[in-house]
């Protein structure tokens, strides 16, 4: 993981929040872990909404409505999937063995990415995981 922390420009205080974003119930599940992914994963979409939300609403001067639809195209599974592949992050995904066997479906390379954000901002705060949203997205967004 070192390499996707050196990647994301962060220096991890509690790496266990990180192996949890990337726990699948289904690894938890084989493994006797203590938590999967999800309630990281809860508060990843919470932030996410709110950084793009902030962002939008000071960068551009649309209306409530063209804001919500433009915020909704990059805080929806297909973004959170380009953006987890765009990061490698199917690389760090733990899932139990029927996972392995039928591959890792789309949802989940998604939701890895909301975990991430979560644990970035349960670890190093609001700032961090803020300016992490916006060098990541940001791109997508005036591309």
């Amino acid at each position: 993981m070192e390499e996707l922390f050196n990647k994301l420009n962060i220096v991890p205080k509690d790496i266990n929040l990180y192996k949890t974003a990337f726990s699948h119930s289904s690894y938890v599940n084989e493994h006797k872990v203590k938590n999967d992914y999800e309630r990281l994963e809860f508060v990843g979409d919470a932030v996410l909404d709110l950084v793009i939300a902030d962002y939008l609403y000071n960068k551009y001067r649309e209306t409530e409505g063209e804001m919500t639809k433009i915020r909704a195209s990059y805080v929806c599974e297909n973004a959170n999937y380009c953006y987890s592949e765009g990061l490698g992050l199917e690389n760090y995904i733990l899932v139990g063995n029927g996972e392995k066997e039928s591959g890792l479906k789309k949802a989940i390379v998604a939701d890895i990415f909301e975990a991430l954000m979560g644990a970035i901002y349960i670890d190093l705060g609001y700032a961090t995981a803020r300016n992490t949203i916006l060098r990541i997205i940001v791109p997508y967004i005036e591309d």
